[in-house]
C-alpha cells in the first residue's frame, strides 16, 4: 500500500511504510486548497516512475512520446499555476455573478471531470452555495430540469461553469453548453482555447494550455471564484462552518 501525504512522519504514512510526500507545507484552511493541486502532481509523477520502472524490466530504453510530454507538462506547471492566477479581476466578476443564487453547476469532461467536482466542493464548503460538478454528458440525465432562465428563476438564470478544453472532448462540451445556454442558463466558460467559447461566452476565463496537465490548471479560476464569493458573502474561507480540520470519528 502507497498513501500520498502531505505531513512527514504522519499516521498514514508510518502505517503504509510508503508515504510519498507532497512537501506542500502547512495547511491552515479547513477548505484545503493545495492538496489538491500537489496531489495530483504526485500522483502524476508517480504514474511516470511506474512507467519507467516498466520500460526498464522489458528492456526498453527508448522514452515513450506520452511520458515525454507528462514530463514537459510537469515542469511548465509553475509557470502555467502563475499565469492562470492572473485572471484574479475576472473570477471576482464571476463571483459577483453567481452572489445570491441558490444553486450552481460545473461541468466538464475527461480530465476535467474531476476538477469541476473538485471546484464544486470549494464553492460548498467557502461560500455555502449548492454547487455540484458532472459530467458534461450527465448533466441531461436530471439535473437538465434543475436550469432555470432569468424569468422563470426565482435569482435569475442557473449560472452553470464549463471547462471547456481543447482536447478530445471539445466537441462534446461546447455541444453541451450551447444546450444548457439555450434553456437560459448564465454560461461561465474556462478553456485554454478562446475559440472554443466563441458564442456562448464573451467573456471566457482563459488559462494556459499544458498538455495532459492543461485541466490541473482550471481549478485555480474556480478556487479563486470560491474565495472571492466567501468574500462578498462575508465568511471567512479558512474556517467553514459545522467543518474540522481533523475527522476523528468514522
Amino acid at each position: 500500500v502507497m498513501s500520498v501525504v502531505n505531513a512527514v512522519g504522519s499516521l498514514i504514512a508510518r502505517t503504509t511504510k510508503l508515504g510519498v510526500y507532497c512537501n506542500a507545507g502547512r495547511e491552515n484552511a479547513v477548505a484545503s486548497t493545495k492538496a489538491f493541486t500537489t496531489q495530483v502532481t504526485v500522483l502524476a509523477l508517480i504514474s511516470l516512475w511506474f512507467k519507467e520502472l516498466k520500460d526498464k524490466v522489458n528492456g526498453i530504453t527508448q522514452p515513450s512520446a506520452e511520458a515525454e510530454l507528462l514530463k514537459e507538462s510537469l515542469m511548465r506547471l509553475p509557470i502555467c499555476c502563475g499565469m492562470a492566477l492572473k485572471n484574479r479581476d475576472q473570477c471576482r466578476a464571476v463571483a459577483e455573478r453567481l452572489d445570491g443564487k441558490e444553486h450552481c453547476f460545473i461541468l466538464g469532461k475527461g480530465f476535467g471531470e474531476p476538477v469541476a467536482m473538485e471546484g464544486a466542493l470549494k464553492i460548498k464548503e467557502m461560500c455555502y452555495l449548492h454547487a455540484e460538478g458532472y459530467s458534461g454528458g450527465a448533466l441531461k440525465h436530471g439535473p437538465f430540469a434543475l436550469i432555470e432562465n432569468d424569468e422563470n428563476g426565482k435569482q435569475g438564470a442557473t449560472p452553470i461553469i464549463m471547462l471547456i478544453l481543447d482536447d478530445n472532448h471539445a466537441h462534446h462540451m461546447r455541444t453541451a453548453a450551447e444546450e444548457v445556454r439555450a434553456r437560459g442558463a448564465d454560461v461561465i466558460v474556462i478553456t485554454d482555447n478562446e475559440d472554443l467559447a466563441d458564442g456562448i461566452d464573451e467573456n471566457p476565463i482563459l488559462i494556459p494550455s499544458n498538455g495532459p496537465m492543461t485541466a490541473l490548471g482550471a481549478v485555480l479560476p474556480i478556487q479563486l471564484i470560491a474565495y472571492e464569493l466567501a468574500m462578498l458573502r462575508g465568511i471567512n474561507p479558512d474556517t467553514p462552518r459545522n467543518l474540522a480540520k481533523a475527522v476523528t470519528v468514522d
